[in-house]
Formats: C-alpha cells, structure tokens, sequence
C-alpha cells in the first residue's frame, strides 16, 4: 500500500492532519458568557477571566470530537436482567479465576468474553445463538450493572459473532491446521474486541489515542527501507496503543484492523464476502507489524512522553462538559492538573496494594501446587524424607520479597507536578506541522545500530556475565542451605517470576513520573536483579500463559459445571418470578 493509503488506514489526511477532527471548531468554546469565532487552521486564542492560553487545531479538534460524545444518547427500555443471588455466587467465581492470571484490570473483561466464547464452542462450534447466554455471562460476573443492557443487544452480539465466524471459516477453508488455529484466535480476539467496543462505546479513548499519535509521530524519523514511513507510521501507533492505553495484542490487532478496514464493524456476514479478498493479506499484515524487531526501543522512546497526557486525558474525562474552559484557562488548568495529579498518585498507591495481592495469591496458590505436586513426592521417593527448611523457604520467601519490594516503591512529589503541567502547557499548543514544533528527531534505525563490533562483543560478555553471578549466587546459597535440585528449581522459578511481578507493578507509580530520583546504590541492584527480572519476564510470558496449571483447573474443569448450574439456576428464578406475576 502507498502512503496515502496508510495515512488514510491510520486517520490521517494526505496533509498528516488529524482525520476529520480538524474539521470541527468546538461548540461553547468560550468562558463567561464569551462567544469566540475559532478557526481550526490558526492558534487559536479564546478568552477566559485570566490569562489565555493558546490551542493547536489538534487540541481543539480533540475537544470538539470530547463534547460531541459527552451527549446524551437514547437508552433502551427493555434491559436485560439476572438473578441476584446466581450474580452474587458468579461474581465471587470471576474474582477467584482472575486472581490467577496477571492480566491488567482494564483487560479482565475482554478476556473474559473471549473465554466465555471459547468455552460454549466447545458444544456449538459455529456460535449459534450464543448472545444472549454470553450477555448474561457478563451480568451474572458483574462485569456489567445488572438492568443496563437493553434486549437490542442480544441480536447486535449475535450479529457480530455470526460475522466472525463465517470469516474465520472461509479464510480458513483449505489452509494447513496451524494457520487454521492461528486464523481462529485472530478472529476470536478481535470478536471479543468488538463485542466489548458494543456494549462499551470508546469514542472518547479513541480520539485521545488519534491526538496523541498525532502529536508524536512527527518526532520519529521514517524507518528504512521501501516503506519507512508507512512502518513508522503504524509502529508509532501501536507504541501509543501499548504506553498510553496499556493495550493488549489482541486489543491492538482488532484496531489497527479497524484502521485498515473501517467498514468491519459495519457489515454482518451477509455482506462480508467482498473482504475475504482483502483480509487474509491484512491479517498477515497485522501479525508482521506486531513482530517489528524494534517495538521495544520505540515503545520506551514513547513511554517517556506519556505521563503528561496520561494527566490531560484524566482532566478531559473528568470535565468533559467545562473542558473548553479549563484548557483556555491558565488558573484553572494548573489548578486541575495539580488536582488530577494528587488523584492519581493516591490510587498508585491503592493500585499498587491491589496488584500486589493478586501477585501474591497468583504466586502463592501456584507455589502450593508445585509443592504438592514436585517438591514434596520427589524429597519422599528420592530423599525418603521432607526437607522442612527448603519447602518453608520456598513458600514463604518469594510472597515475602514482593512485600518488600513493594514496600520501598515511593510515589511521585510536587517537582513531578510542576513537571506535567510544563509539558501539558507545551501539548496543548503543539502543531506538530510547523517545522518549529519538531525540535529534534528521532532516528530508531541509528539507534539501533551496533557501536562496533569490539564494543558489542564486550558489552554482550559483561551482559552474560551477570547472568553467571546472580544466578550463580542463588545456587550456592541454595546449596549451602542444603537445598535439592528440585527445590532449587522451584526456588529460581518463583523468585524469577516474583521479581518481574514486582518490576511490573512499580510500573503503576513510575506510570506518572517525568522526573526520575536514580538512588546511589540503584546501578548495583540492577547489575544483581536485571537477569532475574529477564528470567521472569521469559517464564511469564513462554510458560505460564501456556502452561498455568491454575488456569487449565479453573477453564477446564470447573468453569463449566459450575456456569451450567448457575445458568440452570438463574432460569428457575426466572420462571418461578413469571409464576408468581400470573398469580398478581
């Protein structure tokens, strides 16, 4: 595809605008009764009790597209509605079933509509009338209030299901078995993408990620190659998808397939045919893009610009109906994002605590089950004997190094306040067409080139070389202490993974920093713990999501008995409550 293309796929006019936002002025842009003429193509200055503050058409665009969807919009009469009780039971199953598996909470719902689907495939492999039991699913688990999805749903789910699985299986017709599977999760995720986005419009969170490609893309510098800046283009927005809104693969591949085919949301399976054509390439297409060998360099070039927007879009969410007068007002946007930044450095600590327990019973409920099922039968057949130090250790050590590692995190001061509001001050009035915008830019290609070759095999040696000595240091203290082999292993494999947990949820307070405190002693600590965290990161990423055992007990065996009773039991609420109604 040429660049015109990829710049339509990705929201952009040929110009590099901001898609069709530009087009708008926003409505009630004034303060104080003012009523401001805006043209979009200018900085526009719009009056407010202080000083004002100047907007970039990106900015205003973006508070257009906010205060077009803060609307109210029509609401069924007709809601669907569960059992309490049946809701009550369901609920306290998904809290059990989500503790095992580390998945951000933005995320669980996705998933679990995809693990609701997979499960009653199973019995009916083509999705037949599966809306309505899945929406239930959905109410019973509390992942929606219940009484607040209207009955038009039931046929809209079912459309989108029916359209997804008729793709799958023509695409995968006279394929080899592997591509087929790969065909069916690609379509299974990004089902349960669109079946989220329906009953969850995200209008808002989209055009907040448009704005904030917008504003950064022009910073990186075209990849090269044939097609550098089409590369560039859609790695840019999938660093944006993963730093900004903590995306998924599967939430990122079910947008840039929006991108790439806007009318997929649109069409049902009747009409579908004429993407068959098209979207096998674009699949394939999709799967190379999140495979970029560079993804990681550009990601942490990114991360390192998000934490003001993170600020900017809590402000616009926050006030979405007095937005045009908050961000035209110098008093009262430094007010907001002091405000906006005490918030969120108060629920990193909530969150912190949160994600921390959930670590800690993913990490202790999975270290039981390797004890009952490793540790203890190996020291009885080979050892004839329990060792009591090394299985105490085992279960109490790696809970306890998370607890300390969350307890040294600290949260972000004023300086860091001070900070965002200089860098939002800078978004806001940012035009990123004008060559005075672009201070420098980033060229990911130089940066990712070798030093020489001297240089990187040195400092490739010296990177092995901590392996040798953290890992080295575990085993002879473990050995000292009198440890099995089995042990040993257990022991590196939950400290590993406890260390890229911990790492994963400091993640949440350094989330909103732009000025980062270095300690003395913080190159030694990495020296010793960056090839533990590498470890872990691998274990967490090749081996437990495919191999949790929990998870296998929890989807496998006791999911569906247990949703088959609470479906058996809601429907008995259900036809003793009509009874009842025929008797008033």
């Amino acid at each position: 595809m040429d660049d015109v293309r990829y710049n339509e796929l990705l929201g952009l006019p040929v110009n590099g605008g901001i898609s069709s936002m530009a087009e708008h002025c926003p409505v009630e842009a004034g303060v104080a009764g003012s009523n401001p003429v805006c043209h979009p193509m200018n900085n526009n200055l719009i009056k407010s009790d202080n000083r004002s503050l100047s907007l970039s058409k990106y900015t205003l665009a973006l508070i257009a597209k906010w205060e077009e969807g803060s609307r109210a919009s029509g609401n069924s009469h007709n809601k669907i509605s569960v059992s309490q009780t049946v809701s009550f039971a369901a609920f306290l199953y998904e809290k059990m079933r989500n503790a095992v598996e580390f998945k951000e909470d933005h995320l669980i719902r996705r998933c679990a509509i995809e693990r609701i689907i997979k499960r009653r495939m199973i019995l009916n492999e083509n999705g037949r009338d599966i809306a309505e039991p899945l929406i239930k699913e959905l109410l019973w688990a509390r992942y929606y209030e219940n009484n607040t999805i209207g009955e038009e749903k039931i046929v809209e789910i079912q459309t989108i299901i029916d359209k997804y699985f008729f793709l799958r299986n023509e695409l995968s017709r006279g394929r080899s078995g592997r591509e087929q599977e790969n065909l069916a999760n690609f379509m299974l995720e990004v089902l349960s993408c669109e079946i989220e986005e329906n009953l969850s419009p995200s209008q808002k969170r989209e055009a907040f990620t448009n704005y904030v490609y917008q504003i950064l893309r022009p910073h990186i510098m075209p990849f090269s190659g044939n097609n550098g800046l089409q590369e560039k283009d859609v790695q840019v927005y999938i660093a944006v998808e993963k730093t900004l809104s903590h995306s998924d693969s599967a939430v990122i591949r079910y947008h840039l397939l929006k991108l790439m085919i806007p009318e997929i949301t649109q069409i049902t399976w009747k009409n579908s045919d004429s993407l068959l054509t098209q979207l096998y390439d674009i699949y394939q297409h999709i799967g190379k893009y999140l495979r970029y060998p560079q993804a990681d360099k550009l990601r942490n070039i990114i991360k390192k610009e998000i934490p003001a927007f993170l600020i900017l879009k809590d402000i616009f969410e926050q006030n979405p109906r007095s937005i045009s007068q908050i961000i035209t007002s110098e008093e009262q946007l430094k007010f907001k994002v002091d405000e906006a930044c005490r918030k969120r450095y108060d629920e990193s600590k909530t969150r912190l605590r949160r994600t921390g327990i959930r670590s800690f019973i993913y990490i202790l409920l999975t270290k039981i089950i390797f004890a009952l099922l490793l540790e203890i039968p190996y020291d009885l057949y080979f050892l004839k004997s329990i060792s009591i130090l090394p299985i105490s250790i085992n279960v109490i050590f790696p809970p306890f190094l998370m607890f300390l590692i969350i307890l040294s995190v600290t949260v972000p001061g004023d300086d860091n306040t001070r900070k965002i509001y200089q860098l939002i001050l800078g978004t806001i009035d940012n035009n990123p067409e004008t060559p005075d915008a672009i201070h420098s830019q980033i060229d990911i290609d130089r940066r990712g080139k070798a030093r020489g070759l001297l240089f990187t095999s040195i400092f490739s040696l010296l990177y092995l070389l901590t392996y040798f000595i953290s890992f080295g240091s575990i085993i002879y203290v473990l050995s000292f202490l009198k440890f099995s082999v089995v042990s040993q292993g257990i022991f590196i494999f939950f400290v590993t993974l406890v260390t890229f947990f911990a790492f994963k949820v400091i993640q949440i307070t350094q989330e909103y920093q732009v000025i980062l405190h270095e300690g003395f002693l913080t190159p030694i600590t990495d020296f010793f713990f960056l090839p533990v965290i590498r470890v872990g990161q691998w274990l967490s990423g090749e081996i437990l999501s495919k191999f949790n055992v929990l998870i296998f007990i929890f989807d496998f065996i006791i999911e569906m008995p247990f949703k088959a009773i609470v479906e058996v039991i809601d429907e008995w609420v259900h036809f003793v409550r009509l009874k009842k109604e025929e008797m008033i």
